[in-house]
């Protein structure tokens, strides 16, 4: 409150389940991104210490909002055990030619879910920011910022929901952007209407050179809460 009355404005906000440095360890917390004039620039973050309702409450609820940005640790995203999963095979026939033959005309959408999840490894930012969801199959949105100049290609992507159905992935031809890459991904088939969650988890990046980048980068996403 001292920062907003001299002067400071929000400039944006976001979740982490992991507030220490580099998101390696730390309480759950909310920051703040403030600014003030063209050049200062400050970040608080209000961890969920267990002893203050307030911090408390406060990390609860950006973790609950859908449109705030959200930092996640990848090794406290749950994945089903190899047992768990179904092949696409096992369950829905993918409209071919994939993804060619994925229909994302306006007549064909279900659905347009705001995601706004992003995690850094190292270097490499990945970010998801919306499901598009087609009444035969669906698209993530995801921007890559580095390594590199021009961002990196998905590789090792995985997708499943919490029915343990594995569903089929094609990547869309990428776009460079000015800061980051487009690196959208066709899934198909559609998501059956019983699904509560999916989970999008991508593997390794490859940037320009062929070099490749470990993750994994992990977005949980709720499919009972639209954008």
């Amino acid at each position: 409150m001292e920062l907003l009355v001299d002067g400071w404005r929000i400039d944006g906000m976001h979740y982490a389940d992991r507030s220490g440095p580099g998101g390696s360890d730390g309480a759950p917390g909310a920051f703040f991104d403030l600014a003030r004039g063209p050049d200062e620039r400050v970040r608080v973050c209000i961890p969920d210490d267990g002893r203050a309702l307030s911090h408390h409450s406060l990390v609860g609820m950006f973790r609950e909002r859908p449109r705030i940005w959200k930092y996640r640790a990848p090794g406290s995203i749950p994945v089903p055990s190899d047992d768990e999963l179904r092949p696409v095979e096992e369950w829905g026939p993918v409209r071919e030619p994939f993804p060619a033959a994925l229909d994302t005309g306006p007549g064909a959408v279900r659905d347009v879910l705001a995601v706004r999840q992003i995690q850094t490894i190292d270097a490499a930012t990945v970010a998801l920011t919306s499901l598009e969801r087609y009444e035969s199959g669906a698209v993530a949105r995801l921007l890559v910022g580095g390594p590199g100049p021009d961002g990196a290609e998905v590789d090792d992507l995985l997708v499943v929901d919490d029915g343990g159905r594995i569903y089929r992935t094609a990547p869309l031809e990428p776009r460079h952007l000015a800061t980051s890459l487009d690196a959208s991904v066709a899934i198909g088939p559609a998501i059956p209407a019983d699904a509560r969650s999916l989970t999008v988890t991508v593997g390794t990046l490859r940037d320009a050179e062929g070099t490749r980048h470990a993750g994994p980068w992990v977005f949980p996403i709720s499919l009972a809460v639209a954008g």
